[in-house]
């Protein structure tokens, strides 16, 4: 049987355009996720593993011995007709994973990853919000700023809903200084949320029709300077789950959002009223730079299996360790 032939790429990495400008520390993860997606799928038998470089390569079916200034667009589109199945990685922002996803699906390729409706929602922190809302998902509520916001006191967090990590995202000690900076920074796309405190954490998921499997309950390190939140690293299957509360959570967020495909991450916060979800991110995200040391197990070869079906979900783990994924160092005014 001929080898699946898998063609993965980073957009930022590859040169893809983005408005907007990205921390260093973003980068970094993309880098780090690049290269674990890259050994994982290498280490799996009947997977030929192809990217933009090799692919490029004269001689090797992709865009090789043509005009060198071709536009990411041109050569994205050749690699990806000379491979049976790609796996993007690309930020949610600016609908980026979305078109790329529909990309993928429209030259009829196999796409590894969620459907394009489900990047959409999760896309938007509003969307998603209430998405898991509508799902009976415990989820941070989210506001435009001309919506009626809860009375009370207490912290608010102001994001973009277009947003992408902790990217532009401020801490404010009440929703009145919350609503002042949105109006005199005249940005656009901004939404609120009440600043809940507690242990900040992340699932990483497997999920197929409806289903999930919780692979890893991450400890995430957030530091927050001059009122902006950046996300430092994580421990990977650093969170207990005595009770079954987070599996539960996993099962939820999947129902939730059917359509969720492959390795999806989901941002959390360990409230002393239970766990809350922050985010969803159908893409790969920073634990699994430590996940395959973590389980025991290929995380990519978990995803590949699934084109097999829903019967195809892995057994629950039996082997989990922690395993520290750190970004470096404290990226509050590095930018690229």
């Amino acid at each position: 049987m001929a080898p699946l032939k898998v063609f993965a790429f980073d957009y930022v990495m590859e040169g893809g355009a983005m408005t907007r400008v990205l921390p260093r520390s973003f980068t970094r993860q993309g880098s780090m996720l690049f290269d674990a997606l890259l050994a994982d799928l290498g280490a799996l038998p009947g997977i030929e593993v192809c990217t933009m470089a090799t692919l490029d390569a004269p001689g090797a079916g992709g865009t090789g011995g043509t005009q060198p200034a071709r536009s990411f667009d041109e050569r994205f589109a050749a690699c990806m007709q000379a491979a049976d199945a790609v796996w993007p990685l690309a930020p949610e922002c600016e609908g980026l994973l979305e078109s790329l996803s529909r990309d993928i699906l429209r030259g009829k390729r196999i796409l590894l990853g969620s459907a394009p409706g489900a990047v959409r929602v999760a896309a938007s922190k509003l969307k998603v919000a209430r998405a898991l809302a509508d799902g009976g998902v415990a989820a941070v509520p989210t506001y435009r700023p001309h919506a009626a916001l809860p009375e009370g006191e207490g912290a608010w967090v102001v994001k973009p809903d277009d947003g992408v990590g902790c990217l532009d995202t401020r801490l404010f000690s009440d929703r009145a200084a919350a609503l002042a900076w949105i109006r005199t920074s005249a940005a656009q796309g901004y939404v609120l949320q009440p600043f809940i405190a507690g242990k900040l954490g992340s699932l990483s998921l497997i999920c197929c029709d409806g289903a999930a499997r919780l692979l890893a309950r991450n400890l995430e390190r957030v530091a927050v300077r001059d009122n902006r939140f950046h996300f430092l690293g994580s421990t990977v299957n650093g969170l207990e789950d005595a009770d079954g509360a987070l599996e539960r959570l996993a099962q939820q967020v999947a129902a939730a959002l059917p359509t969720l495909w492959g390795y999806v991450g989901v941002d959390i916060i360990l409230s002393e009223r239970g766990a809350v979800v922050l985010d969803v991110n159908p893409r790969l995200t920073a634990a699994y730079a430590g996940l395959h040391a973590s389980i025991g197990c290929n995380p990519a070869g978990l995803v590949i299996d699934l084109l097999n079906g829903p019967a195809a979900m892995p057994a629950p783990l039996t082997r989990r360790r922690a395993v520290s994924v750190d970004l470096g160092s404290f990226p509050g005014d590095a930018v690229t």
